[in-house]
């Protein structure tokens, strides 16, 4: 086989954080600018790649996906990170909301890369919220807003990652809407609440031990499986399933780049082949809002990811090295481990990072610090591919990426396997009379639950929502309820 000029390649990242940034309130620009930088530098050819730049993607920041801090972002955000690593481009994309995107974007500006549309490109993401949230607690205003009248192509979508009828129920945050998918698989695998606590604790503290080798982690510290299972005064109960230490922590100063182009192109260049990574497979699905799933136990657009990436680059699960599994919550491993089906990988092996909860989770951006850690892996030891998920939503959008240190077997085509079609259920808009809990989340706040969210199955067959108000403290799954239906949202009560 030989070389393939065309095929497209990751020549350099680079990553950022407050720990290498300068200023008591850094900006995500000044993040995004020196890992921008770091990348330049990485590839060996700083002056040359940068010069040869034709496109900028800006992974969404927190700021811009109705999550505001009150900063203000900049107008133009893919040319203002790009300006601060001192390269510019005629094409500038900023990209969707979700986890997916990262890796998403990899797949998109490859493609164009295979096909001869794009030259070289640049990804990049940024997040302060960690000095965000510290300036609001100190009373500090903040403003990171900068003005440009440059045109790019904004791809934020309407693509909905809570319906109404959940929003109406209590399910208004991601802790509570992925508690639904975590008790769900609890119940079908037939556990005690008790029992899968010890379950997350061991993942949590497997990935904390990873956390520790990550220069930029944020929240790098090691935790026993006892520790997490005991709890403490800083690993305190958001839902009836999840302390604080199992979900992502989003209070982090982050900064990543990665640096895309085809090999011929990093050749002409002058960078070296050994810096070369190759991807290999990709694929990408979108699912139906949780209620509305008909299987709610088991995530089949992740499971088509992954073996769809897997097929297309001609790799068995048994075959990869590293792996980094999108870490938001448990259930987004478990799931993955779950599909992956290689009883060999211990529960450590499924992050390179340390996950979203201990090297940090850094909004939309998370999977750019994945791929530079997949990146720096293959580098060091090439012998077998490596995998990446990207998770957006309540595991509602996916995006999977296989990557190898050399010339893959099977040349990638340009093209990113998509063909997962879901299948959903409608909600019954006025259930009424006996259903059945199929799961169930609720709120705690400083040790309080609050009522409880029920995804039900209504006797006459049907998906319906309720809110139990008065819950009892016991495990509700299974249990026989009666629904009343309400305008706005619906209600229930223990079965009698």
């Amino acid at each position: 086989m030989g070389f393939d000029a065309h095929a497209p390649v990751i020549i350099g990242v680079g990553e950022a954080s407050r720990k290498s940034v300068s200023g008591e309130w850094p900006r995500p620009v000044e993040l995004a600018g020196q890992a921008i930088k770091a990348a330049l530098a990485d590839t060996g050819r700083p002056d040359a790649v940068a010069a040869a730049v034709d496109a900028v993607a800006a992974i969404r920041t927190f700021e811009d996906s109705g999550i505001s801090m009150g900063t203000g972002s900049p107008d133009n955000v893919p040319e203002a990170f790009g300006a601060a690593g001192g390269i510019s481009a005629a094409r500038l994309i900023y990209a969707d909301v979700g986890g997916q995107s990262p890796q998403a974007m990899v797949h998109e500006l490859a493609g164009d890369i295979r096909r001869g549309e794009t030259g070289l490109a640049v990804i990049v993401a940024a997040e302060a919220m960690g000095t965000a949230k510290r300036a609001r607690k100190a009373g500090v205003q903040l403003d990171w807003r900068l003005a440009s009248d440059t045109g790019y192509d904004n791809r934020l979508s309407t693509f909905p990652i809570l319906s109404r009828a959940e929003i109406r129920h209590g399910i208004i945050s991601m802790p509570l809407a992925y508690s639904l998918l975590e008790n769900a698989r609890r119940l079908g695998l037939g556990l005690s609440r008790d029992d899968y606590q010890v379950r997350m604790a061991e993942l949590s503290a497997a990935m904390s031990e990873v956390s520790l080798t990550r220069e930029h982690a944020q929240f790098a510290k090691r935790f026993t499986t006892g520790d997490l299972v005991k709890g403490s005064e800083s690993d305190y109960w958001l839902t009836d399933i999840y302390r604080r230490w199992r979900v992502a922590q989003d209070a982090v100063d982050l900064g990543s780049a990665i640096i895309l182009t085809s090999a011929g192109k990093a050749r002409e260049l002058g960078v070296a082949d050994d810096k070369m990574i190759w991807l290999a497979g990709s694929s990408e699905t979108k699912e139906s809002p949780y209620s509305e799933r008909k299987d709610i136990t088991h995530p089949s657009a992740l499971e088509y990811a992954l073996h769809a990436a897997l097929d297309q680059a001609g790799f068995e699960a048994a075959q990869l090295g590293s792996v980094d599994i999108y870490s938001c919550f448990p259930v987004a491993v478990f799931a993955a481990v779950d599909a992956l089906g290689d009883p060999a990988r211990a529960l450590g092996d499924y992050t390179i990072t340390g996950g979203l909860n201990f090297f940090g989770g850094p909004g939309n951006g998370y999977a750019m610090y994945s791929i530079a850690a997949v990146v720096e892996r293959l580098r060091q030891d090439g012998s077998k591919p490596a995998l990446i998920t990207a998770n957006g939503g309540v595991m509602s959008k996916q995006a999977v990426g296989i990557y190898t240190a050399s010339q893959p077997p099977r040349p990638w085509t340009g093209d990113t396997r998509s063909a997962y079609q879901p299948e959903a259920v409608v909600l019954d808009e006025a259930p009424q009379g006996a259903g059945r809990v199929l799961t169930y989340t609720r709120p705690v706040a400083k040790d309080v639950a609050g009522p409880a969210t029920l995804l039900l199955e209504m006797e006459n067959g049907a998906r319906a929502l309720a809110v139990m108000d008065d819950a009892p403290e016991t495990d509700l799954g299974g249990v026989k309820v009666t629904v009343t239906p309400h305008e706005k949202r619906h209600s229930a009560t223990i079965y009698c």
